[in-house]
């Protein structure tokens, strides 16, 4: 939340009760927060109102997330796999494999300089595999690792936008790295039209 408020956003949390109960016309964007499905055991009856609400138009950011987060969870098929992967060299080259999809370029063009000087890690839980209506923005690996992509995957679904992002937002945020800030104000932009 303080991230949020540090970018000027009014943040509210909600509840899964609130989830569950449809109660989210008035939020343009849900943030889902790290191992969401494992820490909220019912999100996951609640996950077709979310997904009502993402069609109607809302934004929904799921933050890396584990095995109990299923196929079913999401618009269109994802997949963790088993070893749910994760990239530990925070040094490693994130490649931008669509600079001008709209998560990388609007409210801030996105290069690889913002994902210099991050801490710990890139991220944990990158896809396997994902259905194609998603849209593979970055690569990264960790040295003699197979190339991940399923680290931030954006997929529009009726008139909103649904994403999963596996890169570790959650470290940089609390230690001001200024391209996870960037990258969040443009995952909260997507609702929005350039």
């Amino acid at each position: 939340v303080a991230a949020l408020e540090n970018l000027g956003v009014r943040a509210t949390t909600v509840s899964v009760g609130d989830i569950a109960a449809g109660t989210l016309a008035r939020y343009d964007v849900l943030v889902l927060g790290v191992r969401a499905y494992a820490a909220q055991k019912a999100l996951e009856a609640a996950t077709p109102k979310l997904l009502e609400w993402v069609k109607a138009g809302g934004v929904a950011v799921l933050e890396y997330n584990t095995a109990e987060f299923g196929a079913s969870d999401a618009p269109y098929p994802l997949e963790l796999g088993e070893a749910a992967e994760k990239v530990v060299d925070e040094t490693d080259r994130v490649q931008l494999l669509t600079p001008e999809a709209q998560v990388l370029r609007w409210p801030n063009r996105l290069g690889e300089r913002d994902f210099a000087g991050w801490i710990e890690e890139r991220g944990h839980g990158f896809m396997t595999s994902w259905d194609p209506q998603y849209q593979a923005v970055t690569e990264v690996h960790d040295p003699g690792q197979d190339p991940q992509r399923g680290g931030l995957l954006v997929a529009g679904y009726g008139k909103g936008v649904y994403v999963y992002c596996a890169y570790a937002l959650y470290r940089q945020l609390p230690e001001g790295v200024p391209g996870s800030y960037r990258l969040l104000a443009n995952l909260l932009s997507l609702g929005r039209r350039p």
